[in-house]
């Protein structure tokens, strides 16, 4: 539970930095802080159900600060998750090569499925080519800040860890399977 509410904890003061660099930096050039910690999140997140439900509290609350479509960040936050909780689990993501790469992938997956909701919703015509190289800059930035946003994830995990570290094995009472030791 200490865990949980650091990470959350975490993943809002990552929307208010993001909110406040975002005023100095143009879009492509602001990392998206919030959508990274759940990255982490699904990347090093010790238990499925928990890691969904902080990255849909993670979503609404970009939802309600950003002002976007109710519940659009949620899904593309629980989307998000399930994809790197996968990746994790099906794949060698422990190098900084492996992650970068995930999360580049992820950053263009994760703008066309804005731009497919809000198509859908909203009626937004599909953007043209030069969108192309926004996509590809934030994507590059968002490389450059995952490194130190996961780590900060780990970091927080390590440090709240609802587990008890360094908990002593249970006394044997001199049986084993056999019988007697």
């Amino acid at each position: 539970m200490k865990s949980s509410l650091a990470v959350f904890a975490l993943g809002i003061a990552a929307l208010i930095v993001q909110g406040a660099l975002a005023r100095t930096l143009s879009p492509p050039w602001c990392p998206d802080f919030a959508w990274l910690i759940v990255v982490g999140v699904g990347l090093r997140w010790p238990t499925f159900l928990s890691g969904i439900f902080l990255a849909v509290g993670l979503g609404y609350a970009m939802d309600l600060l950003s002002g976007s479509l109710m519940g659009q960040h949620a899904l593309l936050r629980i989307l998000t998750f399930l994809a790197a909780a996968l990746a994790a689990r099906q794949l060698d993501l422990s190098g900084g090569l492996p992650v970068g790469i995930f999360v580049f992938a992820m950053t263009i997956l994760n703008g066309v499925l804005t731009v497919m909701m809000l198509s859908f919703f909203v009626g937004v015509n599909w953007p043209g080519m030069e969108v192309a190289g926004v996509a590809l800059a934030h994507g590059f930035v968002n490389v450059l800040a995952a490194g130190p946003m996961i780590r900060l994830v780990e970091r927080v995990l390590g440090r709240f860890s609802d587990e008890e570290v360094g908990r002593r094995a249970p006394l044997s009472l001199g049986f084993d399977r056999t019988g007697l030791v």
